[in-house]
């Protein structure tokens, strides 16, 4: 690693420091004044009715009767002991629980992103390859549908479609073998669409580069020109678009994975906050934050691997 590339390794890595103050308080703030009180919503989720001398004792059992500040600072000064604070529903601390979500959220995240670039890669080579014939537009048509499609009805129809109407799988399979299947189909679907259309605009942008025309009319094979030089060339922008997805896939896909009812970060977010359990709640944004701004940084800096013509810097991303 040089020196330009340390320097700008470190930049990023500071770069996050008001990243995370801002979004952290942004959310804290946002749980504090939502509608709906924590305690509140702890006893009635336990289907117990309490009194109000023992829903006052809760809050300031939990801290929630100190003045908006204090709270959210004793809660930076906690997090940089290393205690990301203990969840007001299951009383166990936050750490073990967000880390026991992360292996289902990764096998999941591995599953999309493979399927996503068995299609999108090949699908966006032969669009941009047959440039304006029939081939193209269908891939494009399809690609502009799928892309069209939010997750939520993708899961739905898929669901009818493969479990309800033909049985293949199982509506719900906790667990079991067919559990990964549609979830991962679901976020595939919407990321290879996504994907094929901007794989086929870098393809054919660099298929219009003098180097290519150049050879060409030395008699270089159409096939070395593409799989040796352009694909090179043009890897930036797929592992840009990795990356990207694999930040928001890791970070949890709510929707998805709380319609399949899979274990991971996305349905234990989602339920988080629908009890308004700010300390699992925060750990969340936290770690999505921290994933996005470091798989970005891997990616601009594989990307300056691939292309030398691409430089870290003044001059701005790759």
């Amino acid at each position: 690693m040089n020196r330009s590339a340390g320097s700008y390794i470190i930049r990023r890595l500071l770069q996050l420091i008001p990243l995370l103050l801002g979004v952290t308080l942004l959310t804290f703030a946002m749980l504090r004044f939502a509608a709906g009180d924590a305690v509140e919503l702890l006893y009635e989720n336990l289907g117990t009715s309490v009194s109000q001398a023992v829903l006052d004792a809760k809050r300031a059992e939990l801290g929630l009767d100190q003045p908006f500040f204090v709270q959210y600072g004793r809660w930076l000064w906690d997090l940089l002991h290393g205690d990301l604070g203990t969840s007001y529903v299951s009383g166990v601390p936050v750490l073990p629980t967000l880390l026991s979500k992360v292996p289902a959220t990764l096998l999941l995240t591995g599953a999309s992103l493979g399927l996503t670039i068995l299609i999108s890669v090949p699908l966006g080579i032969v669009s941009a390859v047959f440039h304006g014939r029939w081939v193209d537009y269908l891939i494009r048509a399809v690609s502009f549908v799928g892309n069209s499609l939010p997750n939520f009805f993708a899961a739905l129809l898929l669901l009818l479609i493969f479990a309800v109407k033909l049985r293949w799988l199982p509506v719900i399979d906790l667990g079991g073998g067919g559990s990964l299947v549609l979830p991962s189909v679901t976020l595939a679907l919407a990321m290879s669409s996504r994907y094929t259309r901007q794989i086929r605009a870098a393809v054919l942008e660099e298929l219009e580069q003098d180097y290519v025309t150049g050879a060409l009319a030395r008699g270089v094979g159409r096939k070395t020109v593409l799989f040796s030089n352009v694909l090179r060339a043009a890897m930036g922008t797929i592992v840009t678009l990795l990356a990207m997805s694999a930040g928001s896939l890791l970070g949890g896909t709510a929707i998805v994975e709380s319609i399949f009812l899979w274990d991971g970060v996305g349905k234990l977010a989602v339920d988080s906050i629908a009890l308004r359990d700010a300390p699992v709640v925060l750990a969340y944004v936290l770690w999505t934050a921290v994933l996005y701004v470091l798989l970005n940084l891997a990616a601009d800096l594989l990307c300056c691997r691939l292309d030398p013509r691409v430089r870290l810097g003044e001059e701005g991303r790759p």
